[in-house]
């Protein structure tokens, strides 16, 4: 058996990816459909609004107004409920505080340098 140790520098897997948007909270399920449907990744990211956007936010700021990731799995339960059945109008309308599940803990910060070990088998 042999191994082989892969080694990714955080920095280089970000390479090319757009810039994160700031998907708030406030917004509406029928613009996270939307969000989802551009997106490159598998679902959005949540955010509380920024309470001053000039002030520059260390990671335990943003920490605290990340609220989860929002996926296309989510809106379709979400839809799927008989009060949002009875009134599609307004369930497209509603804000996706009431649809994301919270769960800051899905953010993960890393420096640019670090570097991941990652550790596949040959056989």
């Amino acid at each position: 058996m042999a191994s082989v140790f892969l080694y990714h520098v955080v920095g280089d897997l970000t390479v090319g990816k757009p810039e994160l948007v700031e998907f708030t909270e406030t917004q509406t399920v029928e613009a996270a459909i939307k969000a989802i449907g551009e997106s490159t990744e598998c679902g959005i990211p949540v955010w509380k609004m920024r309470s001053q956007k000039s002030l520059i936010e260390n990671a335990e700021m943003r920490r605290k107004r990340f609220v989860g990731i929002l996926n296309s799995l989510d809106i379709v339960a979400f839809l799927a409920r008989e009060e949002c059945l009875a009134d599609q109008e307004r369930a497209m309308k509603t804000p996706v505080s009431e649809v994301v599940v919270p769960d800051n803990s899905l953010l993960k910060e890393l420096d640019p340098a670090t570097r991941e070990p990652n550790q596949s088998s040959m056989h």
